[in-house]
């Protein structure tokens, strides 16, 4: 049976391998439920990858990236209309992550040659588009519309939220809400060190604490600068905190908001981190936040909960599906967000390390992935009857 799998995913490529974590991810997930696999993503050239080498035996088919109205009418759209074409022609099934230009384009071609397919949502294409500057306020309302058309009459459908796409891009279909995270929670010994941790800053009424971030830290819509301007208002007000940011990207902006909002000494930029040392670092964290103005459902704040951090985010996609509504801010609300850490006490720590300990075990990979494959299995049971 030929599997096609298309992604959102970009691959770095240096000249002679390519490189990409999500892709690999994504290949070790889904690629076992065909006996030939081909995954649709698109290609940056690199001179230095900054991800692992995608392994040989990963079969990928590079498609252009079609994120602009130019893009939509030009010849690369037309090409990869051809190729979209191509290779569902050559799939017996589907799997199409969206919101995606190319996976539209896929989904067509499955609808034109009766070929199974489903589809996995992984974010929300309005605000996607409309919190990436004015241009992507123009494409916004042409991608929730497309969004939309493709789920209703989806057949089977995953989203990676347990509400709120499914609230925004309903499906008539068969669907599942379940993550796209891969982490191991309710590790022994994790919680007793957190709350060991929160004692011993109680104890110790000089100390300042740490806020973290992990996020891509030159992608305006994650959000960090309104963390930072909040940070400026409480130093006024004689509250100190750290903000500790890790992710890839330039920091020359954020660098610049630090320095406008006079915490410049108070903000640290740690560059990406290997995943093992990113639990270190969360366990170093007393609060994370989570301020992005669009998300799918949040891995990082996912592994935070997992380590006992209290944890903040806005009001965005799965975000407040995670945690409470006392810790949960509107998008770019400086002073909410400001209020709230002014006002956090001991008993906000200690609940929430146990609160979010728990809730984080509904995320295991484990329970996902069980979960997953059983869908999954039910959808190829359902196509048996067609190949």
């Amino acid at each position: 049976m030929n599997l096609l799998i298309s992604t959102q995913s970009t691959v770095e490529f240096d000249g002679t391998y390519y490189y990409g974590n999500s892709v690999r991810a994504i290949w070790n997930r889904y690629h076992n439920y065909g006996d030939n696999c081909l995954l649709i993503c698109h290609k940056i050239d690199v001179k230095k990858p900054s991800q692992d080498r995608i392994d040989d035996s990963v079969n990928i088919v590079i498609i252009n990236k079609i994120n602009t109205v130019k893009a939509l009418i030009s010849k690369y759209s037309k090409l990869n209309d051809a190729i979209a074409k191509k290779q569902v022609m050559w799939a017996d099934l589907c799997i199409v992550h969206l919101p995606n230009e190319n996976g539209y384009q896929v989904i067509k071609y499955c609808k034109k040659y009766n070929k199974p397919y489903m589809t996995v949502v992984c974010g929300c294409s309005w605000d996607a588009l409309w919190n990436h500057g004015w241009k992507g306020k123009i494409m916004a309302p042409m991608g929730f519309y497309k969004l939309k058309k493709a789920q209703k009459n989806a057949p089977y459908s995953i989203y990676v939220t347990n509400e709120f796409l499914q609230n925004r891009y309903p499906t008539s279909g068969k669907s599942i809400g379940c993550s796209n995270v891969n982490i191991t929670t309710g590790i022994e010994g994790v919680l007793d060190k957190r709350l060991n941790h929160i004692e011993l800053a109680n104890h110790n009424v000089n100390r300042v604490l740490k806020i973290g971030t992990a996020a891509a830290i030159d992608v305006a819509y994650k959000g960090q600068e309104y963390v930072i301007r909040a940070l400026g208002l409480l130093k006024n007000n004689g509250m100190l905190y750290e903000y500790h940011l890790i992710g890839t990207g330039d920091d020359t902006r954020l660098r610049g908001i630090a320095k406008e909002a006079d915490v410049e000494e108070e903000v640290f930029f740690h560059g990406a981190l290997p995943h093992e040392k990113v639990l270190d670092f969360l366990d170093e964290m007393d609060i994370y936040i989570q301020p992005s103005k669009q998300e799918g459902l949040p891995r990082s704040m996912i592994e935070a909960m997992s380590r006992g951090c209290l944890c903040l985010g806005s009001k965005t996609a799965g975000i407040p599906e995670l945690i409470e509504p006392k810790y949960v801010f509107p998008k770019g609300d400086v002073k909410e967000i400001a209020r709230i850490l002014s006002e956090l006490s001991e008993e906000d720590f200690i609940s929430q390390a146990r609160i979010n300990f728990e809730k984080a075990k509904e995320y295991d990979s484990r329970l996902l992935n069980d979960r997953r494959h059983s869908f999954i299995c039910e959808f190829k049971n359902s196509c048996s009857h067609i190949m």
